[in-house]
């Protein structure tokens, strides 16, 4: 295998991949070669990393931030603040407080991890799927108020040095009624100065859904709002989100058809270029996926571009082939 994904896209874009303290070790070959930007899976989440008692557990992390920074692969910040991920005690008193203590963590992430970081996913899935609701219920928005979003980037913005990108990052980012809302969440934050300055369109697709054309329209709504695009989290699994039935091996034909589609988005990324700064891949290998767990739970699946034994897919060769 001659062809490496960061040299075929080096005039495109960056080749990212999610790593964890597992995957650095067991796929570093495949990382070092086809890969020049990483982000950590969930080590440098903030209710991760930091514990009850203010305490910061840094292994993990730290692990993966020599590994990229002794390879010289840049790194995405992800993330600062997430519902689904956070430190709940710092909730234990008034809003000051809590911007008091998110201040804090952003400074010491900065500081820890900032010299390989080339952006942060700032604010992770704020938006609410069902369509008559706007953002997500969280503790977040319960204690900071609707114009939490806005806040948190206020406080990223005086601490994250200029030339780091600030990113708001979202799933189903292409389904028309979701991608409205987080047009409106965007233009709200930015309505008095570009707080926001990148979209992570997460881009977890399926061999049914979304269209090309669905992924092509979101694309150019972010890029029309003067934002930055990364694609953050690209998996493309074999099943559809409400599908519970389990495959023991990946036939052929779904295996061409995954290669064909990651072909399109591929095609689609490079026409898109001028606007996309980075493709991140949330794995390496299917030695390893999130999918195996969520949404069925132990459930094979190969959403990535190389097998379980590292070997380059169908998929693989068709986003070279050009």
């Amino acid at each position: 295998m001659d062809i490496s994904l960061k040299d075929k896209y080096k005039d495109y874009f960056d080749i990212g991949a999610a790593i964890n303290n597992m995957t650095a070790v067991d796929d570093a070959e495949l990382i070092l070669k086809h890969f020049n930007s990483v982000t950590c899976e969930n080590q440098m989440k903030y209710g991760v990393i930091r514990k009850s008692d203010g305490v910061y557990a840094t292994d993990d992390a730290d692990q993966l931030y020599r590994f990229a920074k002794e390879n010289g692969l840049k790194m995405r910040g992800h993330n600062l603040v997430w519902h689904n991920q956070t430190a709940l005690n710092i909730f234990d008193e008034d809003e000051q407080h809590v911007i008091d203590e998110l201040s804090g963590h952003i400074k010491y992430m900065n500081d820890r991890y900032g010299d390989i970081i080339s952006c942060w996913d700032v604010v992770n899935e704020a938006i609410e799927d069902k369509t008559s609701e706007y953002l997500r219920s969280t503790v977040w928005l319960d204690k900071l108020g609707p114009d939490y979003v806005k806040k948190v980037f206020k406080v990223a913005s005086k601490i994250i040095p200029k030339g780091t990108g600030l990113f708001y990052n979202d799933y189903n980012e292409y389904i028309p009624e979701k991608k409205d809302k987080i047009v409106k969440l965007i233009k709200s934050v930015n309505s008095d100065e570009k707080l926001i300055e990148g979209m992570g369109m997460q881009c977890h697709v399926n061999l049914y859904y979304p269209t090309i054309d669905l992924m092509k329209e979101a694309i150019e709504t972010y890029a029309g709002l003067g934002l930055r695009i990364h694609i953050t989290e690209m998996d493309l699994s074999f099943y559809n989100y409400d599908d519970n039935s389990k495959l023991d091996s990946p036939p052929v034909d779904l295996l061409k058809k995954q290669a064909d589609i990651y072909g399109e988005y591929f095609a689609l990324f490079r026409e898109y270029s001028e606007y996309i700064d980075n493709v991140t891949l949330w794995g390496v290998s299917d030695s390893y996926t999130w999918l195996q767990y969520f949404p069925v739970f132990d459930r094979k699946n190969w959403p990535l571009l190389f097998d379980k034994e590292g070997n380059p897919k169908e998929a693989f060769y068709k986003i070279t082939d050009f």
